[in-house]
């Protein structure tokens, strides 16, 4: 058991059952900060280049450096999305852990890790693919910035969202 980081192809976000109705809500949530709709993700990223990770270990050390970088929004965001805005977005909906959808811009989420990549001295070239980061790094902290630097980097690549299942 336990819960997936995984990328949102077209498909999935156009569905209303796996996304609740997000997209529209997202779209009105930017609408009143003056800033586009988001279309969703254009195209299916490949298989082999698709992003998956089990999120299991301890979040204690991850959370202790998110609260030393003011880096939170990490924590609170169920859905990381292509789309330049500050802060986080609250949506009426809920997801696999929570009664409301806090969504955070994949580009906040990069500029938040990556001074925590920095400090704890993160590889550039880390392994990619389903899985890879889950079945590759034992600590927790490590685990966590990696994770969340790589879906950044993912989500902006491929401009896809990145959300809990």
């Amino acid at each position: 058991m336990g819960i997936y980081l995984v990328d949102l192809g077209p498909d999935s976000w156009a569905q209303d059952e796996l996304t609740s109705g997000i997209g529209s809500l997202l779209d009105h949530a930017l609408a009143k900060r003056g800033l586009g709709t988001y279309p969703g993700p254009l195209r299916e990223v490949p298989p082999e280049e698709s992003f998956e990770e089990k999120i299991l270990p301890a979040l204690d050390g991850f959370v202790d450096l998110c609260a030393r970088h003011d880096a939170e929004d990490v924590l609170n965001a169920a859905l990381f999305v292509p789309v330049p805005f500050d802060g986080l977005i609250t949506l009426p909906v809920g997801n696999g852990y929570d009664k409301q959808t806090r969504v955070l811009s994949s580009y906040r989420l990069r500029d938040a890790v990556e001074p925590m990549a920095t400090e704890i001295g993160l590889p550039v070239d880390l392994p990619r693919g389903g899985l890879a980061l889950t079945t590759s790094i034992e600590d927790p902290v490590t685990f966590y910035v990696a994770v969340f630097r790589q879906a950044a980097e993912h989500s902006l690549r491929h401009g896809c969202p990145i959300g809990y299942v």
